[in-house]
């Protein structure tokens, strides 16, 4: 085992049947980077961290305050609980996290825990995916036409124990999925994964500052792959004769 704890700051008792959301590093970065968005959007008070001496010694810093990298965000107005990492969970402690965060969540009292994750299908479709405990979940995702349900695959980590203790123990948990980049951060991925999850949960959620960052990371993509581009190639001349490089 790994000795993971969760420490509690707030008094998560005074919350009535809270969701959870889990955001968790992974393709594209989407679960940290949807999950931190939702804690500044919804301007989320801290209460809690999670440890272990398997964890990364590092910690985050946002605002000019470090911050520990597993931590946990609450907002009592709209009954909602964000568990988020800014560091990869260890192989090791993917058990023992899970299990941690289920037992929180059932401590607590939550109504569910709904997961923020990417996919890498490279269909290029960035489209949302949806796989849940919940059958009802799921129809709604689909019959909304917010996300489209994954008949078969497999998932891994924290998320992929917490969706088989709750198919198990009949627990309504959920993950949505936004395919997303393998290759660098995608906040346009996370921005799509916040967007299904304010229609699933019927709270908005502006996703103004992720789509802003999405446009500028694309431009400078773009930017880079003609750079590239030119450097391999050189110098070169259209069929008129003028010369451009």
């Amino acid at each position: 085992m790994s000795d993971v704890k969760i420490h509690r700051i707030a008094n998560f008792n005074k919350m009535k049947k809270p969701l959870i959301i889990v955001g968790f590093p992974g393709t594209g970065l989407v679960g940290s980077v949807a999950a931190s968005h939702i804690v500044d959007a919804l301007g989320m008070e801290f209460g809690g961290y999670i440890s272990s001496p398997e964890f990364a010694p590092l910690a985050a810093i946002h605002d000019y305050k470090p911050m520990p990298a597993a931590r946990i965000h609450f907002s009592q107005k709209h009954n909602l609980v964000v568990i988020i990492s800014e560091m990869t969970i260890p192989v090791s402690s993917s058990l023992d996290v899970a299990d941690k965060l289920y037992e929180f969540a059932k401590s607590v009292g939550a109504s569910g825990i709904i997961s923020l994750g990417g996919i890498s299908l490279q269909e290029g479709k960035k489209d949302v995916y949806i796989v849940s405990s919940d059958n009802e979940m799921t129809e709604r995702a689909k019959s909304k036409k917010i996300a489209k349900p994954i008949r078969e695959g497999a998932t891994t980590g924290v998320t992929g124990v917490l969706l088989t203790k709750g198919t198990l123990e009949k627990f309504p948990i959920t993950t949505i999925l936004a395919e997303s980049s393998q290759d660098y951060l995608d906040p346009k991925a996370a921005s799509t994964a916040v967007k299904a999850l304010s229609k699933i949960i019927g709270i908005p959620i502006k996703t103004t500052r992720l789509d802003k960052e999405a446009k500028e990371i694309s431009e400078g993509i773009k930017e880079s792959v003609i750079k590239a581009r030119i450097s391999k190639k050189g110098p070169s001349s259209d069929e008129s004769g003028t010369m451009y490089g």
